[in-house]
């Protein structure tokens, strides 16, 4: 037998880091300055601060250009270390617009480049000291014009079977609610685009230069480590947008540089029905939290939230995986009747089934995978063949009513 002794486990996990997924690879457009070893115009790929830091990134080069690129690209990494970054550095005067759009080769050679594995992009603005944003609706025309480009550059890159999310950072908001463009109204919109408003205040009151700055960053970030059917304003730590040890959103505002406790509830609720994301504080729950993850699309759209669109990418990333094989292979009909032979369908349905189990056994879906191949199609005559492919998503419990009171055992 052993002599008494103590035994020392050491744990692992408590951290909370998650191993690397495809789920988190981004992409990001901003401007900077040019120096001996920070080239513009060129993609670079960032697995970690240090590559960033190899650059000659750092807090330094922050403040001697007045601009948030380092400290950008440090957030992104601070809330995700797994985070998979392709970053292009732009010059100062090129506009979130014309990252967007799809002819120019700034967002989207990023896209092309990486061949469909990005799955969220987006932009911000690191502009001169000479700067002068021209408000519309009530914020950046800059912002509003970079999402109606984003929402084509991803129609475009839908086309080509690249499947990705889009966020622009909503840059000088006016104040005032009332005024602020409606981005859930139809003729407004652009169900894979997100407008970021929120701002970490600290940052904001740092520089004059920063105070019309939106913390797109920080959501990303925080994004890049929530499952794709996840909301990444749950209340729980791991979505806190304070980090005391880092000094992030001690304070948290809005990109007209005031502090939230300057806004009023209704504004708040109002810009929140209007689409824009926002951050904030919830009684009993300490630090700071996105408070939805809105997109600029209808209410009643099937992609209202953010992680209704990253559910069905990743779904359609993976049923088209597992049918792709079957492009241009041969598929068996009855002889007698032309239709499809039943052995074949199901063959189809089952493979497409299959593909997205994973999802349903991570608990990003909550079941009810279907799959059908319709006998009757004509194959033969078309060279076309339809499979449906539908599932049971996981609801998001926004509105939570507690009914709560006394009860007195002698009038029962």
């Amino acid at each position: 037998m052993k002599r008494p002794n103590l035994t020392v486990e050491k744990l692992n996990g408590a951290l909370g880091r998650r191993a690397a997924t495809n789920d988190m690879i981004t992409a990001a457009v901003m401007n900077a300055v040019a120096s001996d070893d920070l080239v513009l115009n060129k993609v670079y790929d960032f697995l970690n601060i240090g590559d960033v830091e190899a650059l000659g990134l750092n807090a330094e080069y922050d403040q001697t250009n007045k601009v948030l690129v380092y400290s950008r690209l440090k957030r992104l990494f601070d809330r995700n270390p797994s985070i998979t970054v392709h970053c292009m550095f732009v010059a100062q005067n090129v506009t979130m617009t014309q990252m967007c759009d799809k002819a120019n080769n700034y967002l989207a050679l990023i896209l092309r480049s990486k061949k469909g594995t990005v799955v969220q992009a987006f932009v911000c603005r690191n502009p001169d000291e000479e700067y002068e944003p021209t408000i519309e609706t009530g914020i950046d025309a800059d912002s509003i014009n970079a999402m109606y480009k984003a929402q084509e550059l991803c129609n475009f890159e839908f086309e080509k079977d690249r499947y990705c999310d889009f966020f622009i950072e909503g840059r000088s908001f006016s104040g005032l609610a009332a005024t602020a463009l409606h981005l859930r109204e139809p003729v407004n919109e652009c169900p894979d685009v997100s407008l970021i408003l929120f701002a970490d205040n600290d940052v904001s009151k740092s520089d004059a230069l920063y105070a019309g700055y939106a913390a797109v960053e920080d959501f990303v970030g925080l994004l890049s480590i929530a499952e794709v059917s996840q909301n990444a304003g749950e209340l729980i730590p791991q979505f806190n947008l304070t980090d005391a040890a880092n000094g992030y959103f001690l304070n948290a505002g809005l990109s007209s540089g005031k502090h939230i406790d300057e806004i009023s509830e209704e504004s708040l609720d109002l810009l929140n029905e209007k689409g824009y994301i926002l951050c904030g504080y919830t009684s009993g729950i300490p630090g700071i939290y996105i408070t939805d993850t809105n997109t600029c699309s209808d209410i009643e759209s099937d992609y209202a939230y953010v992680e209704n669109n990253r559910t069905i990418k990743k779904a359609i990333k993976l049923a088209r995986t597992a049918l792709l094989p079957r492009i241009k292979a041969r598929i068996y009909v009855d002889p007698i009747n032309g239709k499809i032979a039943p052995e074949v369908a199901k063959d189809i349905e089952i493979l497409a089934k299959t593909a997205i189990k994973p999802m349903e056994a991570s608990g990003d879906i909550s079941g009810g995978i279907a799959a059908y191949v319709d006998p009757e199609q004509n194959v033969l005559a078309t060279s076309k063949l339809f499979v449906s492919l539908t599932f049971v998503p996981v609801a998001i419990g926004r509105y939570i009513t507690l009914k709560i009171g006394f009860n007195n055992p002698l009038n029962s």
